[in-house]
């Protein structure tokens, strides 16, 4: 699924009628999320702790004639999590998909990490991803049906030097989804994972060029992934073409790890 900015492979109408949250998304990988299940036909609340960055994403959307509404909300606070969703309901009435997105990184060794940033990672990465799901799941078990996407990482499948409590997280995050989905499988709810590999986005552009090659090397496809990659693996698992598939992890890694 390798597309340029301006692509979608899928149909305008595909996710017409349906309601979307994204949370993570007012830049990156989570901006390209919106972006692609709104030109899909959703209609989408974008969050994130920037009011500012958020509201930028929405107006940029609304634009372009998409209906978009914008929440500022911090997932690893609860009473945010649960204003979030409360406001998606008073706006729109259902909730049908869900891409936990929202991450941060506090990256070091691990013999000189800190209490609090690993609680931080933690907090944000995990318990804010548990949070929103457990938060959606009221509405979607009452209409019988739901798509609950979570953004992990190939860090949390293979690990790397200087991110445990990343690594940690995002492989957390592959636990929550399998015993999610088992237990809301038969409510007519999906819950999958997407694990990216190297994305090109604002913040790995500023990795060394070094570091970039030697990551080029051990990637099959010789190419980094782009956002829209991930947006168009969402946009598959919250489509019907996907009604099959639950407590899944999809690599879009370029063949990173095998």
């Amino acid at each position: 699924m390798n597309t340029t900015t301006e692509e979608c492979i899928f149909k305008s109408d595909m996710l017409s009628g349906k309601t979307a949250i994204v949370t993570g998304a007012s830049r990156g990988i989570g901006a390209a999320i919106a972006r692609r299940l709104c030109e899909t036909g959703a209609q989408v609340v974008v969050c994130s702790r920037s009011l500012e960055g958020v509201t930028q994403t929405a107006d940029s959307l609304k634009d372009e004639g998409y209906t978009v509404h914008a929440v500022a909300a911090d997932i690893a606070q609860k009473a945010d999590v649960e204003r979030l969703i409360e406001e998606t309901l008073t706006n729109f009435t259902q909730i049908d998909i869900l891409v936990n997105n929202a991450g941060i990184t506090r990256d070091t060794l691990l013999m000189r990490l800190k209490d609090e940033d690993w609680e931080a990672v933690l907090q944000t990465n995990l318990t804010g991803t548990m949070y929103c799901t457990r938060e959606v799941l009221r509405p979607m078990i009452r209409q019988k049906s739901g798509r609950i996407i979570n953004i992990s990482s190939v860090i949390g499948l293979i690990g790397n030097v200087g991110q445990a409590s990343y690594a940690a997280a995002k492989a957390g995050i592959i636990g929550l989804t399998k015993t999610t989905a088992k237990e809301v499988g038969t409510r007519g709810i999906t819950v999958n994972a997407i694990a990216p590999g190297f994305i090109t986005t604002d913040m790995t552009a500023e990795i060394p060029e070094e570091f970039q090659n030697k990551l080029l090397e051990l990637i099959p496809l010789q190419n980094f992934g782009t956002p829209e990659d991930v947006a168009d693996t969402v946009c598959f698992l919250a489509s019907t073409a996907a009604g099959y598939i639950t407590g899944q992890t999809f690599q879009v890694d370029g063949g990173m790890v095998m």
